[in-house]
């Protein structure tokens, strides 16, 4: 969401509703009236690797539209015919029956592909579900001291697992999407600047495919990305109040992103490029390895050879026997980097809030204790002070 995709509550697998971009103009793309944007480029930026991370660029040809570095791109996705297919094959339909979606009349299959997330699961839709089977394991499973079993059972299961494990007779069409919730849009960092590439949007996503229980998976909204784009791809901009650029084009700016996290740092440094702003730029990227992983790893060099980057640390958790991650590179690059917050820089973090911006936090407040000889508490409330001052932002997920 990787820093690249997001929702209110930032879980790969667990959905909730999405923000959305609120506008009374009707010319301004929403959720609900998406523009439909042409892929231009979808090229794999880690060849070799076994991660799959594609960069894509879409088209805002004659649209008007513009954005700013840090805003996101909504993208509203389908579903994988072929995993619609396997769930109404699992549940017992044809597909041909026809439903109602909210407003919308269509056929099953139609509905499924084109409006309903029907992979993920939630609880809710397990407690759903065990209405209609009733079954003792899921009975179990759900009784709140089973917690930690029932998010171990969830992991890497879809709604056709269900299906398959506790088979049903007889399901109906509606009672089918009453399982469902609508298709979320997926928020994308935007990883491009409009100055430098004229009615476009770049995006850096993750795709996701893996194996569990026997079956292929996938990620949505990358897989469609990245397999199966249409004509066009539904789209509208969420901007981002809370992760821009300083007005001030003299200030010094920090910025911490590993993997697809890279994104909206690529937008900032085109805009700060194109702008002439004269600030100093300090990069620290990350990833599994230089070979393979390095996302972008041509245009930094460049930026750096031409100054515009003043510092880039590089940390890559395979290329070596100890691993090293970003907050690694900070901690070895501590006085400096505390000089330029004591300086006025902004410091930005994008990327996992799991592991990653937890390690980050904690790496700041070392580096305060350490070199503004600091207490605990002291290095705390100074890491308080510079988010109070909107100096420490942050994008994750």
């Amino acid at each position: 969401m990787d820093c690249s995709l997001r929702f209110v509550r930032r879980k790969r697998y667990n959905f909730t509703v999405p923000i959305m971009s609120h506008s009374n103009d009707p010319s301004v793309p929403t959720k609900d009236n998406p523009y439909q944007s042409e892929l231009l480029v979808n090229r794999l930026l880690t060849e070799g690797s076994d991660k799959e991370t594609r960069h894509f660029e879409l088209s805002l040809s004659a649209s008007g539209l513009s954005y700013q570095p840090g805003d996101s791109l909504g993208v509203i996705p389908q579903n994988d015919p072929k995993v619609v297919d396997d769930l109404l094959s699992a549940v017992g339909l044809s597909g041909d029956e026809q439903v109602s979606i909210g407003e919308t009349q269509t056929n099953l299959r139609d509905g499924l592909i084109h409006h309903l997330a029907c992979t993920v699961l939630s609880k809710i839709q397990v407690k759903k579900f065990n209405e209609l089977a009733n079954a003792d394991k899921l009975n179990e499973l759900l009784l709140p001291a089973n917690r930690d079993a029932f998010a171990t059972y969830l992991w890497g299961r879809e709604l056709i697992d269900l299906f398959l494990e506790f088979p049903q007779s007889g399901i109906s069409a509606d009672s089918l999407i009453s399982l469902l919730r609508p298709m979320p849009p997926r928020l994308y960092s935007i990883a491009s600047s409009i100055k430098a590439h004229a009615e476009q949007v770049h995006l850096t996503v993750a795709v996701v495919r893996y194996d569990s229980h026997g079956r292929k998976r996938e990620g949505v909204c990358s897989s469609y990305l990245a397999d199966r784009v249409g004509k066009t791809i539904p789209c509208y901009f969420h901007p981002n109040k809370n992760f821009k650029l300083p007005e001030d084009t003299n200030t010094p700016i920090i910025m911490v992103g590993p993997g697809t996290g890279i994104a909206p740092f690529r937008a900032f440094i085109e805009e700060r490029k194109l702008t002439g702003a004269t600030g100093k730029n300090w990069l620290f990227f990350g990833d599994r390895s230089k070979k393979t992983d390095y996302l972008y790893g041509e245009e930094w060099e460049q930026y750096q050879q031409d100054g515009l980057l003043t510092h880039l640390d590089l940390a890559w958790s395979r290329d070596q026997a100890e691993k090293e991650y970003v907050q690694h590179k900070m901690l070895a690059r501590g006085k400096e980097l505390f000089g330029w917050l004591q300086d006025g820089a902004v410091f930005y973090v994008c990327g996992d809030a799991s592991r990653m911006a937890k390690d980050v936090d904690a790496a700041l407040r070392q580096i305060a204790s350490t070199e503004g000889s600091m207490s605990e508490e002291d290095a705390t409330k100074w890491v308080k002070a510079l988010q109070k001052e909107k100096r420490y932002l942050k994008d994750v997920y």
